[in-house]
């Protein structure tokens, strides 16, 4: 498989669930956490669930409409327990974005593991070979990434956008941030968690070399 690493913006894109088992439930949560436009099929769901799923904006269908629901979404997630059904569908679906649970081979689209430290987005794939793996991984990533790290990412952040008003070379830029990010003040203050010192800082900075 070609695959590559990308993000997607799912703002009202239309997402088809089929199954709610845990993988289902987990996707369908997923996608209206990214604000798509998520409908679901299913045979068997706890009513506390759907209830659940529904406060969030989901919608539910019978599989009589599958058809229509595949014309309509712009990616399938296949998810039920019946994997001859699966592979079915993720076929009829072959002309969209697929994601099926059961079976890498019928999908062209892989939800990897996928978790936020601060700002940051941290998505895990093994290639289905070790879920196991992913979630130690997982953890060893949530152990090396400190406080320190994401307060250096707003900063950095607060550098570039000030920058931009007042220092037209994207070279001269880059230049200041990789000074600024190795300035001994602002790695004091970094490290006290002190962020709005370290912004000042900056600003007297560039206001001295502009």
């Amino acid at each position: 498989m070609g695959l590559t690493s990308l993000f997607l913006e799912m703002s009202n894109k239309n997402v088809l669930i089929v199954g709610t088992g845990s993988v289902g439930i987990r996707r369908s949560n997923r996608f209206l956490d990214a604000d798509a436009n998520v409908t679901i099929i299913t045979k068997h769901i706890d009513e506390n669930m759907k209830e659940e799923l529904l406060s969030k904006g989901a919608h539910f269908h019978s599989e009589d409409e599958l058809d229509y629901l595949l014309d309509w979404c712009d990616l399938v997630v296949v998810a039920t327990n019946d994997l001859e059904l699966n592979e079915k569908i993720s076929l009829k679906a072959s002309n969209k974005l697929v994601n099926c649970a059961s079976d890498i081979s019928l999908s062209n689209v892989i939800v990897p593991s996928t978790f936020d430290i601060g700002s940051v987005t941290i998505s895990l794939y093994t290639g289905s070979k070790s879920p196991l793996m992913a979630k130690e991984l997982r953890k060893k990533i949530q152990s090396i990434i400190t406080e320190e790290d994401i307060l250096n990412i707003e900063l950095q952040e607060y550098i570039r956008n000030h920058l931009k008003t007042c220092v037209d070379s994207q070279v001269d830029r880059k230049a200041y941030m990789e000074k600024l990010n190795e300035d001994p003040t602002v790695k004091e203050y970094i490290s006290n968690h002190d962020l709005e010192s370290a912004k000042n800082y900056v600003d007297k900075y560039i206001e001295q070399v502009k």
